[in-house]
């Protein structure tokens, strides 16, 4: 499930192919805007735009072009633009609400979704050029707002922002301050509504390297919020998991029939992990997921016996059945909140509020935690992946919620990599070649996906463009995959032919280098443990031309030892790599890291051949 933000204030942007490194981000347009929001006391709230956007190139048109999402619980009101010549102060287009656009908002997984957008865009030859925008829009529900962002594009230059918010102080608000340092003010209205007045100007131009953490911005939440006939408080993360288990409340019934079934199936098995593990693996098999979006149904799941039914559901379906089976049998198991996504920031704990895109399980053996992703049909039971590992979570309970976090997979166990090469080289240079590759962890499954999203060709030819050995021709190929309670294993076979493995003269025979390179997503999980090994058989008689001796190095952050040994014609050679990251780096600083590590010992091996008096 994707809880899908009404994302009014997100302003449409055109990112230009410039430099990030570069010290003066050059302006495509500048912006004074304002946005007042107002909380009724039916707990929705209207919010109006006005907006002045200097657009001076044509990179900057996408900084004035609009897109105003609605669906179900969003009504827009009001719409319009003007475009001015400010040489000449005359109107070069105007635009109203019967000229916006009309599209689905379609997110590549939703199947039932009721989202949608307005758009204009603004096109123009001639710069600068003036464009006033104003909107106005209505929200059904306070449940969630968008963060406040004075700079709403990079390239552009900030002039003055300001937000208003007024509100009635039964319903309340709370808010979190970014990075801004302008003014703010409070003020008591006549009727008893309270207004606050945040003002930002002449903030720094922004380029591609802006990051969220670093960016100026106001995160806004509602104290008191109503959800169509659902009301709840989110003053606390207790609270705001309180109001999520009413909303589901009674939606886990089980059918008799179904009820039965399960039973069944972990009759006899009282190892806890286990029972888990086949209610897991029969979800798997025999439910499908399909993502709904409509109206509450963002949020609120559908029935365990509607999921039944129909065998099929969506995040919140499928861990709301899952739930269901593992409470049949005995195991406890809560509904989680979690905001997914590879490499996503986690959420602010110190704000609770709806920050959150999807749901997994935590069932529990002896009050310890067994994640299970339920919308997958691979992961071993308690392995969630990089999708919604390492972060904060909301557990639901029925007298409350609580943040929880999920595993960080850091662990070397988690994250290793076994290889053992065999090449026989004949007396051209070419080599036959046998490679056995073992895996655990966050690899395996790596493997184990793309095993599943490839056909046997295909992931012949995935081997062959990462693979460290040139000139291989792969003649056989085999993959399978098992787990150890929830650690993904696999294993892999390679057979083939290496063409000109090694360069050949009358007097001498180079290897060229072989050894794996280590890969940036490899390192994802800051820890990672490399073992491998190649036994090289050569061509009798050769004797190397240098003294093959151990190279051992330890860093702070990495440890490399390799060993070679000359013995009965065979080149034996063992490498051993240990990574451990201490602190968060960026994708460069571990770009840099890697390239240090793969150019340890990547060189040639030289040998002499026997002359013709010593065969």
């Amino acid at each position: 499930m994707i809880f899908v933000l009404l994302a009014l204030w997100a302003s449409f942007l055109t990112d230009p192919l410039v430099s990030k490194f570069s010290q003066e981000p050059p302006v495509y347009s500048s912006i004074s805007h304002s946005k007042e929001l107002i909380i009724d006391q039916n707990f929705g709230y209207t919010l109006k735009t006005n907006k002045k956007i200097t657009v001076l190139s044509a990179e900057g048109l996408g900084h004035a072009s609009v897109r105003i999402f609605y669906d179900k619980l969003v009504q827009i009101k009001g719409f319009s633009l003007e475009v001015i010549d400010p040489a000449t102060g005359k109107t070069i287009q105007k635009a109203k609400m019967k000229d916006l656009q009309d599209a689905e908002l379609y997110d590549g997984f939703s199947i039932f979704a009721d989202n949608r957008q307005k758009y204009y865009v603004v096109n123009s030859a001639k710069f600068p050029i003036e464009v006033h925008i104003q909107t106005e829009v209505y929200f059904q529900s306070n449940f969630s707002f968008q963060p406040w962002i004075p700079v709403e594009s990079t390239f552009q230059k900030l002039d003055e922002a300001e937000l208003a918010i007024i509100y009635p102080e039964s319903i309340g608000i709370r808010y979190q301050e970014q990075h801004l340092s302008g003014n703010k003010t409070e003020e008591s209205l006549a009727d008893g509504r309270k207004k606050l007045v945040w003002k930002e100007a002449n903030l720094p131009v922004q380029d591609l390297s802006i990051r969220e953490e670093d960016d100026h911005r106001l995160y806004i939440a509602p104290k008191e919020f109503k959800l169509e006939s659902f009301q709840g408080s989110m003053n606390d993360w207790s609270e705001l998991g309180l109001w999520k288990y009413k909303l589901n409340e009674g939606r886990d019934q089980l059918p008799q029939e179904f009820k039965e079934k399960i039973l069944k199936l972990v009759e006899g098995i009282d190892d806890p992990y286990e029972r888990i593990s086949v209610l897991y693996t029969y979800l798997q098999k025999n439910f499908r997921y399909v993502s709904i979006q409509l109206g509450i149904g963002g949020w609120q799941t559908m029935t365990a016996t509607d999921a039944v039914k129909y065998s099929y559901g969506d995040c919140k379906g499928l861990t709301n059945l899952m739930k269901a089976m593992l409470e049949a049998a005995g195991i406890p198991a809560f509904y989680t909140l979690v905001y997914a996504g590879e490499g996503e920031s986690d959420i602010r704990t110190d704000l609770p509020s709806n920050q959150f895109n999807h749901v997994i399980l935590r069932a529990e053996i002896d009050q310890q935690p067994v994640w299970l992703e339920c919308t997958s049909n691979s992961l071993p039971a308690g392995y969630l992946g990089s999708f919604t590992n390492d972060r904060h979570v909301l557990v639901v309970t029925p007298t409350g919620g609580y943040l929880a976090k999920t595993p960080s997979y850091e662990q070397s166990t988690w994250n290793r990599v076994e290889n053992e090469y065999f090449l026989q080289l004949d007396e051209k240079g070419d080599a036959t070649m046998t490679m056995k590759q073992h895996l655990e962890g966050n690899p395996a499954y790596k493997a184990v996906s793309i095993s599943r999203q490839l056909d046997s060709r295909q992931q012949r030819d995935y081997f062959n463009k990462n693979s460290a050995i040139s000139g291989l021709v792969i003649q056989d190929y085999q993959f399978e995959s098992e787990q150890l309670d929830s650690l993904p294993i696999a294993d892999r076979t390679v057979k083939g032919i290496v063409q000109k493995f090694a360069q050949t003269t009358a007097k001498r025979l180079l290897l060229k280098p072989f050894f794996t390179k280590i890969k940036l997503d490899e390192i994802g999980f800051k820890n990672f443990d490399l073992e491998e090994t190649y036994a090289i058989d050569l061509p009798k008689g050769v004797v190397s031309e240098f003294n093959l001796e151990p190279l051992e190095i330890k860093e702070e952050e990495y440890s490399i030892h390799i060993e070679n040994q000359l013995k009965d014609n065979q080149l034996l050679v063992t490498r051993k790599i240990k990574v451990s990251i201490k602190d968060p780096k960026d994708e460069d600083s571990k770009k840099v890291l890697i390239s240090k590590i793969n150019s340890v010992g990547y060189g040639t091996y030289h040998f002499t051949k026997p002359s013709l008096s010593q065969k």
